[in-house]
């Protein structure tokens, strides 16, 4: 039994054939990225298709892995984004196998480069990439092209087998902070959709209220893609967990018609300064919550996404998405009212119009569209950050080095029977 087996094993994973992926035996929540050994693909649970409709996305193509596999968000989420990058650098090994040694190296570094650009704001991607090419030079100096593969197969194997244990001691560290009766108002979908498997806020959640705890969900509707409203309402309904919608403009209303004690989030990327980059909006409940000055403001995340390397929030770059999702909803308005027969054949079929928008900064009788996908939430406005390799107050991330880290996550790891790979045992795993 390899690695992977074992730790699908230890957690309760069984494949389901009717959805196509594996499904946790206690939540029924899917599996979001697993590999397909023997026929060499890329299984994604399509998240683009939630909630509607449970099926998986399948590939050998690292292109589409990468678009619209990460970038259209089949796959998202910061740690579901690295595992899946881990498995798109081993479909480009593998057609690039044919390649000599130096033009095998050029064509996965063009690879790494593309994959790093599909969503350059969470930071396990470019972890997960980076460490691919770590072992895949590695084993290219021991031997070949074919070492270098099975090392890159084997790195993206250890990713998803230690973000899945990971993700089981992020849910031990942060349950001491759940009560029984807490309120809890989330925003996005921090949790086992965005992670493999029972990651971020949510998979904390999750066991504490299948462990008995009586909880309450308030989710933000985040728009606008609305994961809040599909991704995170489908995941804890799917678990049982007891959950309320709020459209994005009801903060204030909904934190106190429901006594909302607690905010609990995920995180996209954590900055040296203790910064906080999560999707749009984050923020603005950080902002309010410290208003009420009674309310924990936590966030909940992976430790990969810690980026040392970035000193201040401020430096997060911070991608805009297309106009589309924000246009889109008001283009399927337009076209029920015709048919409905509210609006006449010489209506507009969208709004606003494209004759009148801009991109940047609008003149007269143009509209220009904002739609970025983060914003930053300063470290003052943040009481802890639950992280799998304990809990922090803010201004604690800067004491953490890359040494410090990696000996906390080998230690954790190996005491589930989950090893470094040695072609990257002196970076940071």
């Amino acid at each position: 039994m390899d690695v992977i087996e074992k730790v699908f094993s230890k957690i309760g994973l069984e494949f389901d054939a009717e959805v196509g992926a594996y499904v946790h035996k206690k939540t029924n929540i899917p599996l979001t990225v697993h590999y397909d050994q023997e026929k060499e693909e890329l299984v994604l649970l399509d998240q683009t298709k939630l909630p509607f409709e449970v099926a998986v996305w399948r590939t050998k193509d690292w292109r589409e892995a990468g678009d619209p596999g990460i970038k259209g968000m089949i796959v998202r989420g910061s740690q579901a984004i690295g595992c899946a990058a881990g498995y798109a650098m081993l479909l480009a090994a593998n057609s690039f196998r044919n390649l000599k040694e130096n033009r095998f190296t050029e064509k996965m570094a063009e690879a790494a480069s593309f994959l790093d650009a599909t969503r350059p704001t969470a930071s396990p991607l470019r972890w997960a990439v980076e460490l691919c090419m770590k072992a895949m030079r590695s084993a290219l100096r021991d031997g070949g092209v074919e070492e270098a593969i099975e090392a890159i197969r084997e790195t993206a194997d250890y990713i998803l087998a230690s973000d899945l244990v990971m993700n089981w001691y992020l849910r031990q560290e942060g349950k001491p902070l759940i009560s029984d009766g807490d309120v809890i108002m989330t925003h996005c979908n921090g949790g086992s959709l965005s992670s493999s498997f029972g990651g971020h806020a949510l998979g904390m959640i999750e066991e504490a209220y299948a462990e008995g705890k009586d909880i309450m969900v308030i989710s933000k509707e985040t728009r606008p893609r609305s994961q809040g409203f599909k991704l995170t309402t489908w995941e804890l309904n799917r678990a049982g967990v007891p959950v309320v919608i709020i459209t994005d403009n009801m903060i204030s209303s909904a934190i106190e018609r429901f006594k909302v004690s607690k905010v609990l989030l995920g995180v996209d990327r954590v900055a040296r300064d203790g910064s906080v980059a999560n999707k749009i909006g984050s923020a603005d409940i950080a902002r309010v919550a410290a208003l009420y000055g009674n309310i924990d403001f936590y966030y909940a995340t992976s430790y990969s996404t810690i980026d040392l390397d970035t000193d201040h929030g401020s430096s997060i770059p911070i991608e805009e998405r297309s106009i589309e999702e924000v246009t889109y909803p008001y283009r399927l308005e337009a076209q029920d009212k015709r048919v409905k027969g509210i609006l006449s054949g010489k209506s507009l079929g969208e709004w606003p119009p494209k004759e009148v928008l801009v991109h940047g900064k609008p003149g007269k009788g143009q509209i220009a569209i904002y739609n970025p996908a983060f914003d930053v939430t300063p470290p003052k406005l943040i009481d802890l950050i639950i992280t799998d390799i304990g809990v922090f107050a803010p201004q604690q991330i800067r004491t953490l080095t890359e040494e410090k880290i990696t000996q906390i996550v080998r230690e954790r790891l190996e005491k589930q029977g989950v090893t470094v790979p040695k072609h990257i045992i002196s970076s940071r795993d």
